[in-house]
């Protein structure tokens, strides 16, 4: 009874149970997760994952949020550069193993509401292959500046919102970020790139083939995964959980 009370609380989607119900019963519903991560059969209702995310993380006085994240969420569901990978369901993931992760941290109530804005949109308008492959955080700064003009009216202080570019420059993959000592930007850091990882590599290949797809990469999947696993050598994933989960 205990177990089917905690699938009742939060449910991420019909037939699905609650993210506290995959962590507490972890790693046994380790394949539920890799499932939701791969499955792209249907549109996912970011707005319902956002908000049952905030739910688990106990952030509960969400209204005068509510229509910021419905407007991010119609944002993030455009697809308008028809991205394989870079799409809803990779916000989905993001914004599902974020919430995993968050619930790991003792975060501020502050932070917990931001953590769930930032893993939706950090890839809001990405555009699929780079068209100014030459210049770094080309997307990263052009999904910033969406999220931007939608939250300037509810976050004025300039320090937050240096933050929260800072987040959005660092998810740039082919360089490190530096002095990477904010929980929160750790959170979206591992989040962006576990579900690459902490399934197996046969699940990282499938990934690698959506994103084949969208940057029109020549050579197969599995290279492309493998240059992937080569170039995170010189980086890390920075909590604790998020390696005890690969």
């Amino acid at each position: 009874m205990g177990d089917e009370k905690q699938m009742r609380n939060f449910p991420l989607d019909k037939g699905l149970p609650s993210i506290n119900y995959i962590i507490q019963n972890w790693p046994r519903t380790k394949c539920i997760l890799k499932k939701y991560v791969l499955s792209n059969h249907k549109p996912p209702d970011l707005y319902s994952i956002a908000v049952k995310c905030l739910k688990e993380l106990k952030v509960f006085r969400i209204k005068d949020y509510k229509s910021i994240i419905r407007k991010l969420s119609k944002l993030c569901l455009r697809n308008t550069c028809f991205n394989s990978y870079h799409d809803s369901h990779h916000f989905k993931s993001v914004l599902v193993i974020s919430c995993i992760l968050g619930k790991t941290i003792n975060l501020k109530y502050k932070d917990k509401l931001l953590l769930v804005i930032i893993a939706l949109s950090h890839d809001m308008n990405h555009q699929g292959r780079r068209i100014l492959m030459s210049t770094p955080y080309y997307q990263e700064l052009k999904s910033y500046e969406g999220l931007q003009k939608i939250l300037f009216r509810k976050i004025l202080n300039f320090k937050e919102l240096k933050r929260i570019k800072r987040i959005f420059e660092s998810t740039f993959f082919p360089i490190k970020p530096e002095n990477v000592e904010d929980d929160l930007e750790k959170i979206i850091l591992d989040a962006d790139i576990l579900s690459s990882l902490m399934f197996g590599p046969q699940v990282g290949v499938q990934l690698a083939r959506r994103l084949k797809q969208e940057i029109r990469y020549n050579d197969n999947s599995e290279l492309l995964f493998t240059n992937f696993l080569k170039l995170l050598g010189g980086k890390c994933l920075y909590l604790d959980y998020s390696k005890k989960s690969c």
